[in-house]
This record gives C-alpha cells, sequence and structure tokens, in this order.
C-alpha cells in the first residue's frame, strides 16, 4: 500500500510540474530594458479644443542624453479659448489638458520635457482616466531637455500646463518598457446595408403639408425639428413636457404615419443651437451629464409616444394638458442634434458633446434624476430606439475619438452611449473665375467622397464596428450663378438640375461601397427662389421653392423603388478606366449592376459589353425626369453579356 501511494504521490507531481512547465512556456517574456516609447498625435486627447496637438509629439528621434543644445523646430501655440480672434491675457490664464492613451497598461519610468527656460509648470498625472492617482507636479530647471522620473504602470499620462506661449513644452518623450498587454482586435461587421436604408434626405417635416408626398422618394428622411416645440424649458422644472400642443404633436403624429406608410422611416433630428434654446440648466457644468437633464427627458417623453415598448404605461407620460399617449411605434431612430460644434463660443467640445449624449442615450446609464419626476434618457423609455449623435460639421474623426474617450472612461458601463457616429460633408473645390477665386461643387469621385470618409470608416471597423456611420448633409445647388458656393454647374448637355441629380446618385452608389450606412442629401425643399438666390444650401433642395419637382427627386425615387432591398457586393473591374461598375444582390436570385463614367466632361462608352454571367432575364433601367421608377427595356444576353451606353449619368442593369 506505502508503495501504491508513493506512485500516487510521484504521478501528481509530475503533472504539476509539467503544467508549471507549460505555464512557464506559455507565458510572455517581459523586456524590462528601458526604451523610448512611441507617442504620436493619435493617442492624444484634448476635450476642450481640436486644436493640432502634433507639435507635442512630431520630433521623436531626438536623444536628449547627447551633448549640445538640440532645439525643436515646432511647438504648440496658444488656443484662441474666448474665440475673440484674438490671444490676449484671458486665453492665457486658461488651463490646457492632454491625455495620452497608450490603449494598454505600460510602465512609464520617465519622461523628457523640452522647455526654452526655467520656471513654466506642469502636472503629470497617471492612473485611471479622469480619476488620475499619482500626480507630480514640476516646473522647468532650465533650457533643454528636462528628465521627470514617474515609475508607474499606467495606460495613461495626463498633462495639464497654462495656456501661455511659453508654457507647454515644446516635445515630450516617453521611455519604460511593455507589460505584456495586447491591444484586443475585434472582428469587422458587415452590415449590409441596403439602399433603401441608406439612401435619405433632409427636410423639415412641415414640407409637403399633412401629405407628406414629397418626402417619401427615399428610404429614411431626416427631419431637423426643434425640442423646445413641446418643452416648456422657460418654467423648468415646475412645468414638464408638453405633447398635446396641435401644432406640434398632431402633425408629427400625422407626418410620421404618412411615411412609415410611404416605407419612408422618419429620423427626428432635434436641435439645439446654442444660445437660442438651452440644452443645459443655467450656470451648470456643461461636461457634466445632469446639467442635461431638461433635454433627457423631452427625449425620454418622445420615445414614450413614438416608440414601442410593451413595458411603458401611460403614467409615464408628464403631460401638462391633453390625453396621453405612448408605444405609437413610428420611429426607430433618434439623432441628438445639428452641427453643436460650432467655432462660436457657444460651441459644444467634444466633451461636453459627450456628456451631453450620455445624459440622452440612457440618462448616463441610469445615474440621472428629472426634478419632475419624468424618467431620463431614450434607452430609458424603449431600449430598441436607436441613437445617432448630432451630425458634426465636417468629417470630424478626432472630434468622435475625443468624445468616445470621454464615454468610455466616464460612463459607469464603459460603454460609448451611441449606436451611430455621424458627419456631414459637401464636395467642392477652389477655380479662378475671371480674375476671381471662386468656390465650385465638383463630382463625389472628383472630390474622392470615399477618402474623405476613409480614416473615420478605419476608426469603426477597428474600434466599434457594430456602431453605423451616417453622412447626414452632402449635396449640391442648382442656381448657376457663380456667386453661389457648390452649386453643380451645367456642362455639355446636362443641365445644372440634371447633374446635381447624377452626382446625388452617384455619391449614394459610392457611399454604399465604402462602408457608410446610412446618407441624407441636403435638402427637400429649396430656400429661396432658384434664379435668383445665392449663396450655399439656398437651392440645394430635390423640389424647388414652389415645390416643382427637380430631376434629383425622380433620380432618388428611382434607387428607392428599384433597389430597395438591394446592397452592395463587390466593384467589379470593368477593363475600362472610364467605367466604374457596382454589383449588388438582393439575397433573393437578384443582381443589380450599376454602371457610370465617373467624370465630368461628357465622357461616353458606347456598346460596352457587361458580363451578367447565365442570367435569363436582363433589365435596363435608365433615370429619367417625371419616372419615379426610371424607363425600363429589356435586354437580351448574348454570350452571357449584353451591350450598354455608359454616361456620367448611372444606369442599372437588372439580372435574375
Amino acid at each position: 500500500m506505502k508503495s501504491r501511494a508513493w506512485k500516487y504521490i510521484l504521478v501528481v507531481l509530475a503533472i504539476f510540474l509539467l503544467a508549471t512547465s507549460l505555464v512557464a512556456c506559455n507565458k510572455k517574456e517581459i523586456d524590462t530594458t528601458v526604451r523610448q516609447l512611441e507617442l504620436n498625435y493619435d493617442m492624444a486627447y484634448c476635450g476642450i479644443s481640436l486644436k493640432d496637438l502634433s507639435p507635442l509629439f512630431d520630433e521623436q528621434d531626438f536623444d536628449p542624453l547627447a551633448t549640445g543644445f538640440d532645439f525643436p523646430k515646432s511647438y504648440l501655440l496658444p488656443v484662441d479659448y474666448n474665440n475673440d480672434g484674438d490671444i490676449d491675457d484671458e486665453d492665457y490664464a486658461s488651463k490646457f489638458e492632454v491625455t495620452i492613451d497608450f490603449q494598454v497598461k505600460k510602465h512609464i519610468d520617465h519622461i523628457y520635457l523640452f522647455y526654452k527656460e526655467e520656471g513654466h509648470p506642469i502636472t503629470i498625472q497617471t492612473g485611471t482616466a479622469f480619476k488620475y492617482e499619482n500626480t507630480i507636479e514640476y516646473v522647468s530647471q532650465g533650457a533643454g531637455w528636462n528628465r521627470v522620473d514617474i515609475g508607474k504602470d499606467t495606460q495613461y499620462i495626463n498633462f495639464i500646463f497654462s495656456n501661455s506661449p511659453a508654457d507647454p513644452p515644446y516635445e515630450i518623450l516617453a521611455y519604460g518598457y511593455d507589460l505584456g498587454e495586447e491591444i484586443p482586435t475585434l472582428e469587422k461587421v458587415n452590415h449590409n446595408r441596403t439602399l433603401g436604408y441608406l439612401v435619405g434626405i433632409n427636410g423639415q417635416s412641415k414640407v409637403g403639408g399633412n401629405s407628406s408626398s414629397d418626402l417619401a422618394c427615399a428610404g429614411y428622411f431626416r427631419d431637423y425639428t426643434g425640442w423646445r416645440a413641446g418643452y416648456h424649458v422657460d418654467n423648468y422644472p415646475a412645468v414638464g413636457s408638453d405633447f398635446s400642443s396641435t401644432t406640434y404633436v398632431s402633425r408629427m403624429d400625422v407626418i410620421y404615419k404618412i411615411l412609415k406608410d410611404s416605407n419612408t422611416e422618419s429620423v427626428p433630428c432635434f436641435e439645439f443651437y446654442h444660445d437660442r434654446s438651452p440644452a443645459q440648466l443655467e450656470g451648470s457644468d456643461k461636461m457634466d451629464p445632469a446639467s442635461y437633464v431638461m433635454y433627457a427627458e423631452f427625449l425620454y417623453q418622445y420615445t414614450l409616444r413614438y416608440g414601442n415598448n410593451p413595458n411603458n404605461t401611460v403614467d409615464l407620460v408628464k403631460t401638462v394638458r391633453g390625453a396621453k399617449q405612448i408605444n405609437k411605434n413610428l420611429i426607430k431612430w433618434i439623432e441628438l442634434g445639428n452641427e453643436p460644434n460650432g467655432e462660436d463660443s457657444k460651441g459644444y467640445t467634444p466633451y461636453q458633446l459627450a456628456a451631453l449624449t450620455s445624459a440622452s442615450y440612457d440618462g448616463h446609464c441610469g445615474t440621472m434624476t428629472s426634478p419632475t419626476g419624468s424618467g431620463v434618457g431614450i434607452k430609458n423609455a424603449d431600449p430598441n430606439i436607436k441613437v445617432a449623435i448630432s451630425g458634426l460639421a465636417g468629417i470630424q474623426t478626432r472630434y468622435i475619438k475625443t468624445m468616445c474617450f470621454w464615454l468610455k472612461n466616464n460612463r459607469p458601463d464603459g460603454t460609448i452611449g451611441m449606436d451611430a457616429f455621424n458627419v456631414h460633408t459637401y464636395c467642392r473645390k477652389i477655380i479662378t473665375y475671371n480674375g476671381y477665386s471662386i468656390e465650385v461643387g465638383v463630382s463625389p469621385e472628383a472630390a474622392d467622397l470615399a477618402g474623405q470618409l476613409s480614416d473615420l470608416i478605419e476608426f469603426r471597423d477597428t474600434y466599434y464596428p457594430e456602431k453605423e456611420i451616417w453622412l447626414t448633409e452632402f449635396g449640391w445647388d442648382t442656381n448657376q450663378s457663380y456667386l453661389t458656393e457648390g452649386s453643380a454647374h451645367a456642362y455639355g448637355p446636362y443641365t445644372g438640375r440634371q447633374v446635381q441629380a447624377m452626382w446625388l446618385v452617384r455619391s449614394y452608389l459610392i457611399l454604399s461601397s465604402i462602408g457608410v450606412d446610412r446618407a441624407a442629401m441636403y435638402m427637400a425643399l429649396d430656400c429661396g427662389d432658384e434664379e435668383k438666390s445665392v449663396g450655399k444650401y439656398g437651392t440645394s433642395g430635390v423640389l424647388t421653392y414652389n415645390k416643382e419637382k427637380k430631376d434629383s427627386y425622380f433620380y432618388i425615387y428611382t434607387l428607392k423603388n428599384t433597389m430597395n432591398d438591394m446592397y452592395f457586393v463587390e466593384r467589379i473591374d470593368s477593363g475600362n478606366e472610364d467605367v466604374w461598375i457596382y454589383k449588388y444582390e438582393n439575397g433573393n436570385g437578384k443582381t443589380c449592376y450599376a454602371l457610370w463614367c465617373p467624370t465630368s466632361d461628357n465622357v461616353r462608352v458606347d456598346g460596352y459589353q457587361l458580363n451578367v454571367g447565365g442570367a435569363s432575364s436582363v433589365t435596363l433601367t435608365e433615370m429619367a425626369y417625371g419616372e419615379r421608377s426610371g424607363i425600363s427595356t429589356s435586354l437580351t444576353p448574348n454570350g452571357g453579356a449584353v451591350s450598354v451606353n455608359v454616361s456620367e449619368c448611372p444606369i442599372l442593369v437588372f439580372a435574375e
């Protein structure tokens, strides 16, 4: 028995030693040699300004221990915080905060800061973002490289310094070593968005009256509406939300229902122009989600009415008068405003807009309470309603990245509290006309629309692949005056209206191919007379000021009616640089080939042989004024191909 017991002990010991050996083999060796760590602009965040921070990290090849006085060529300039056009004492007194995110923990042994002279203070913090546990107060000891010992394992380094001309360091170098952690990679999500889901227009729900037929040309309608129309903010919190107004809610009930019945999804965009429609309590901290309780409460009440949460009851509705109604099931998305990142002094910084977004999304993870007793936040009223951030002026990838940085480090659940990133852009270029430099509209290919969005798409695909990307403003005016910036000017056989129409269609097709989920042209209705109105956006509609339908109205309608259920598959090599071919499918055996010449000088390729494989039924659809589904012609394949004439106006070839 003793012999057998020893055998058991030896077996257990052998297994233990083997397991220990395997763990040791699999454990990543950590090299603790102190060396220079990578620092760059993409790792830096500043929530109070989008100023270019690259001068702090753009000369990383210095050797601070080398002899001699090596001076960085670039440095961070002060920021005009009060936006008065001048860098003054008020700006100099402001503090500037820059956070480095390594994405994983590293051991930071020390850093080097280059200063022009002594006596400049800086605060260096490490630990948890926005809740830093370790702080070092340092004052530059002289001109040249100043070493500051850190000795901490941290993912973040936060720097705070004044905004005066000399106080920021000229360059920052970091030294330490990796701790073996790896940045997680996420699998790319194939959203397979249909053209019906992607193709949208901007406008106001009053356009077209209660018939709303003028708004049904696209798959979705982005509806600009003021949130104050149904909310007594002047008396808040003594008076809550009022959704019984005939001029507001009754119209929305009708419009949303008509559009839904027309297979057009309504997406309300609740504007809060900085000073005219305050979204925060007077005197409150705009970086505190709780300061946006009015706006977040309104969104909760609006979602109660137009969402569809079976767990809701009418006693959740806080109205001043009128019948309480819930669960009308008329919206699926809400957008949190339009272009709040203005350059005036009241424009929202990334951290401020992040706080507003978190409050609006779910009451900052349910931590907010309303003084009126109402619920707060969209998701708390209906978790199935999705939320797009405010459409940002410009393709602001850094702005969105900075918002996400604040949200993931300040929201209690670590999520970013949004379902779609949302930006705007217009395709233009500067030309010389009669000796003057003027801005004119150009095609989406000439403006490299796909390239403009590539950084944002890469950011989404890398870090938040489940989120959508929206481009909720793009387009061209049809006024032909060169005093109008961004017009689609007539050329060759095409009128200005036709150029606008075919550039819009080409944009939708390009956007569908690169991973954009939704795109809304600007906008439904012209603001002025097409012959007289000059200036940006006055004549960018699909309808004239008198509601005459332009070519673009019918071209967009044709996309909706013929490709509503089709999604992008691939770009096909045409063998001819003047012909682009995009392939779409609907999953039920139907294929569409979209063909066009990506130029703007009347290029044509007649008799192009399009390979349609073994299709037995082929139909050509051409865009045409007055036709909501285009003009269709049957084609007979010959040797697996059909002959088509390709121009700068896209054609659609359907094969089954």
